[in-house]
């Protein structure tokens, strides 16, 4: 499972992602966790990803905006049980 969290400079809530980044990979050690800058050349090649910050799992964007850390602790969960069955 992967999880991309777009980020970008002066965005006012990416800090905030970051933190949920550190939490993300600690509850799911087993999930990769990957912090793309969005104006980079990585980050434009999406273009489904509009604003920052944006969470995608595996393809899918999972939420515009940052989400609680139970939110987010529940959605990867959710997404984990799939992939194991």
């Amino acid at each position: 499972m992967l999880l991309e969290i777009y980020v970008q400079e002066g965005c006012f809530s990416c800090q905030r992602s970051l933190e949920l980044a550190e939490r993300a990979r600690e509850a799911f050690p087993e999930m990769q966790v990957s912090i793309v800058d969005f104006a980079s050349a990585a980050g434009i090649y999406r273009s489904k990803v509009a604003a920052t910050p944006t969470y995608i799992v595996d393809g899918e964007i999972i939420s515009l905006g940052n989400p609680s850390p139970a939110e987010l602790e529940a959605m990867l969960a959710i997404r984990a049980t799939r992939t194991t069955r």
